[in-house]
């Protein structure tokens, strides 16, 4: 089987037996949370085209309608398992065969593209045809915005192993490795987002010495770039005059 074809099949199979639970839209907490995280992200033009990749349950689309945004879209597998998202005013499209596929009918189309815990579901060999595809994808000056496990934090292994599509893994080095020789600039990585409640405050004062020590042993015996040592990596790289690399044959 392709790998991208089982990816999808494992996406398929998923949404299936989460059918009965998936109806659940995300909470108002959840949205008003991620509205905060991504204000100072997301384009200041209240009609940007946004694009979702793998929305989930939907909180990042809710959290840029929250904010006022009128043009924001969102890509998956089976939409169609989500039926609440149709009374949204939003445009959903579904993935028929890879991302790369298509983002092909997108060009220049998107002024953020948001895909978060996606590209580590990509299989290596098809990472310069998903990323060229995404950097094609884009108005210029658009942003890319990913958010992925860290091979350099504390959990790497639990990371990579938590569920049956993981294709491949990251770090602070190698994804920006991947955003520049997609033609990506501006390419930044920032730590995860700063706890605001009083129980994720305690969770963070918990979960300190793991930081530390993690931070510790890279920088002993590892070869890190970034400084980011979290559990999860956060990127963002920016489409400027680079012309695009798409191209079939590296799918």
């Amino acid at each position: 089987m392709d790998p991208h074809a089982f990816i999808a099949e494992v996406y398929r199979r998923m949404s299936l037996r989460a059918a009965p639970t998936a109806r659940i839209p995300p909470s108002e907490h959840r949205i008003e949370e991620v509205a905060e995280e991504y204000r100072d992200f997301l384009p200041s033009q209240k009609d940007a085209a946004i694009l979702d990749i793998g929305f989930g349950d939907g909180w990042f689309m809710a959290a840029c309608l929250a904010l006022g945004y009128k043009n924001v879209s969102g890509a998956e597998f089976a939409p169609e398992n989500k039926p609440y998202l149709k009374s949204w005013n939003v445009t959903l499209h579904k993935i028929e065969g890879d991302i790369g596929e298509f983002l092909a009918d997108h060009p220049g189309e998107f002024d953020f593209i948001h895909m978060s815990h996606v590209i580590e579901h990509i299989p290596k060999y098809s990472l310069l045809w998903i990323g060229d595809a995404l950097y094609r994808a884009l108005k210029s000056g658009g942003m890319l915005f990913l958010r992925t496990p860290n091979m350099e934090g504390p959990c790497a292994n639990s990371s990579y192993y938590v569920t049956l599509a993981h294709e491949y893994g990251f770090s602070g080095s190698n994804l920006r490795a991947l955003l520049l020789v997609c033609g990506f600039d501006d390419i930044r990585l920032y730590p995860s987002s700063q706890p605001r409640g009083l129980k994720q405050k305690f969770g963070m004062l918990l979960r300190w010495p793991f930081l530390a020590e993690s931070r510790l042993r890279n920088r002993l015996f590892g070869v890190n770039y970034g400084g980011v040592f979290d559990g999860e990596l956060i990127a963002t790289g920016r489409r400027g005059q680079f012309p695009p690399l798409f191209d079939e044959k590296y799918r």
